[in-house]
């Protein structure tokens, strides 16, 4: 098991055991049941580990990220997929954080190809500010 990973599961633990965080399934971080063409349906079920409400969620396609910050993260991971509708079939890398608040900012078009994201926000264009809920 990776370090991150490693340290992900003792932060879920450890909040699960103050009562912070309610936990739905232990394999909803899994990197297992990435839909690609629509990465809404992750943020979907990593909205199962955060019954409380207190946190925001992202999930994007590698390439859809140009900057990124992230305070007080609760749980992250990665998986690989091929890549929806590509005319050559591509492996692709996908990313997702639970997380108190940050910013994100999405390069390229958008669209659930290549994010998808929930929680407290303001948006302009590409650039997303999460606030703490």
């Amino acid at each position: 098991m990776k370090v991150r990973q490693k340290i992900a599961a003792y932060a879920t633990a450890l909040l699960a055991l103050t009562g912070a965080l309610t936990l739905a399934a232990p394999q909803a971080a899994s990197a297992a049941g990435i839909d690609s063409c629509d990465l809404s349906k992750k943020v979907n079920e990593l909205r199962g580990w955060d019954t409380n409400g207190k946190y925001n969620i992202v999930v994007w396609q590698e390439s859809a990220r140009q900057h990124s910050r992230f305070n007080g993260i609760v749980i992250q991971g990665h998986a690989t997929a091929r890549q929806c509708a590509a005319v050559v079939p591509e492996t692709v890398h996908y990313f997702w954080v639970v997380f108190r608040d940050g910013e994100f900012t999405r390069k390229g078009d958008g669209g659930y190809r290549n994010w998808a994201f929930f929680g407290r926000w303001n948006r302009n264009d590409k650039y997303v500010k999460f606030l703490p809920r």
